[in-house]
């Protein structure tokens, strides 16, 4: 791989754009805002994340045009949140993605059938398995930028492709690791984005470190009763990928959804916590999404139950953790 389009302009693109080109990918980027592309040709760095990062703009093309950041590279990867997706695909011709390679970025559930990113993009552009591969953490992108020694996991079911892209994303602070578990690392991504948040609320709730322990044990025992029901087929629950992942979202000050979670403890509303973020934690749509999967498996989820009663029924926190104290062990 010489060359990928990226389409998205957060942290998380910004991290990886950041990893593609010090490896001499030539990255076409799409940002939506024509500030962040003027930006990113004239100074090397992004306004509105990482703006501390500089990057090397002589391997980026970066435009505000979806249709010809698409057209000029074979590998295509998506870095936008799970809840503009759909608006984005919707964008692109079905069959402008007929022969690419798809890589995904992405942690929650997509429209109203709340299908996995994977999936949903499966569905859209009527893609064959073999086109796409999944990025995978745990992967802060403030400690990438930083140049903190990382583990990445790619994921999917055509190894030849997987291969040819993981130098694009290995470097001497970035592991790359291959999981064939498409479907159970897209299910723990979303799943931990909801921990963060739960994690947040108790930090907010003034809990201390004990509390804490038992929230992160019993998150882990949820997630392993998620992955078997939804059939996930090579889990391997103490990995880095599916432990790892949960874990530094439920406890890193960089977690954008356990600092949103945070300030739903410290008495704010939903409005107000997503207002003062000032950036997508993707742990609230990933709760809706997940709670309407785990309702029709029949499964008994207490952290995630007691995420989807604060972010959508606007029941106060104090009062869900006093009953979720009751409901884990």
């Amino acid at each position: 791989m010489n060359e990928i389009s990226v389409i998205g302009g957060g942290s998380w693109a910004t991290a990886l754009v950041k990893i593609l080109t010090e490896n001499s990918i030539y990255t076409n980027w799409y940002m939506r805002r024509s500030e962040q592309v003027r930006a990113i040709n004239q100074d090397a760095i992004n306004p509105d994340y990482l703006s501390f990062l500089k990057l090397d703009n002589t391997k980026i093309y970066a435009s505000d045009q979806l249709d010809e950041i698409v057209a000029r590279s074979k590998v295509i990867l998506f870095v936008v949140p799970s809840a503009h997706l759909d608006s984005v695909c919707a964008a692109i011709p079905k069959e402008d993605l007929a022969e690419k390679f798809i890589i995904t970025a992405i942690k929650g559930t997509v429209g109203p059938d709340n299908l996995l990113p994977s999936a949903y993009l499966a569905r859209y552009f009527e893609l064959k398995d073999f086109q796409q591969a999944i990025i995978a953490g745990p992967c802060h992108a403030e400690e990438i930028a930083r140049n903190k020694k990382t583990y990445m996991t790619l994921c999917g079911p055509n190894e030849t492709f997987i291969s040819k892209i993981s130098n694009g994303f290995a470097s001497s602070y970035m592991q790359v690791n291959y999981s064939p578990d498409t479907l159970g690392v897209e299910y723990a991504a979303i799943y931990k984005n909801v921990v963060g948040i739960v994690c947040g609320m108790a930090e907010g709730l003034h809990y201390g470190d004990n509390f804490m322990a038992v929230l992160v044990a019993n998150a882990i025992d949820e997630l392993g009763l998620l992955l078997r029901a939804v059939g996930a087929p090579h889990v391997r629950l103490g990995s880095s990928t599916y432990l790892g992942d949960l874990l530094v979202t439920g406890y890193s000050a960089h977690s954008r959804n356990r600092t949103f979670g945070k300030y739903l403890g410290l008495g704010y509303s939903v409005f107000e916590a997503r207002q003062l973020m000032g950036m997508v934690a993707e742990g609230y749509v990933a709760t809706k999404g997940l709670m309407a999967t785990v309702t029709s498996l029949g499964l008994n989820l207490p952290l995630l139950q007691t995420a989807y009663r604060v972010l959508y029924n606007h029941m106060a926190a104090i009062d869900e953790f006093k009953l979720l104290e009751r409901n884990i062990r």
